[in-house]
């Protein structure tokens, strides 16, 4: 197996080269080899486990029956397993930190399991809260456009893109 990778000399306390260390994005060998090739061969076969085994790091969360799988892909990005509740798989994949893409996962399912209120979601970090709530309102406005105002769906989504628009019919007073 042939990976592109970096090797670095390992010095001794005197300056001489005591061996050689290989590495690829995050995988690096730990012990020095006294040739070359040596330490590619050790770079290869933990590669090569990580690639049947993935990542060490790995991460479960279990939000309203759907489960996240976060783990570490090779290039040190973070790969994203959605388990739905019926059983089906997607994987999805950033360059994000493990709870970068943790919140991600728990806005989109707070999204597939919205109850169509204006309510907080319980599932969510405070700080996603606000991005939650712009989201409901402009499903509350598409809704309205296109139930109430019996619009297309084109011209329910630019009523529904507008902020100013309400949402509900207006009681007179």
């Amino acid at each position: 197996m042939r990976i592109e990778s970096t090797i670095h000399r390992v010095k001794s306390i005197r300056g001489n080269v005591a061996g050689y260390v290989a590495s690829f994005g995050d995988i690096q060998t730990y012990e020095a080899r006294a040739t070359k090739p040596e330490a590619l061969a050790d770079l290869a076969a933990m590669v090569e486990f990580r690639c049947g085994h993935e990542s060490a790091n790995v991460k479960v969360v279990t939000v309203r029956g759907h489960v996240g799988i976060f783990s570490y892909g090779m290039n040190g990005h973070v790969d994203v397993r959605h388990i739905w509740p019926d059983g089906h798989v997607s994987l999805m994949g950033g360059c994000r930190s493990f709870q970068d893409e943790e919140n991600s996962f728990r806005l989109h399912v707070a999204q597939h399991t919205w109850d169509g209120t204006l309510a907080d979601s319980d599932i969510l970090p405070a700080c996603l809260q606000r991005e939650f709530r712009s989201w409901c309102e402009f499903q509350l406005r598409y809704r309205y456009a296109q139930s109430v105002l019996r619009l297309s769906s084109g011209d329910a989504h630019g009523y529904a893109m507008d902020s100013s628009k309400p949402w509900e019919a207006q009681t007179a007073a």
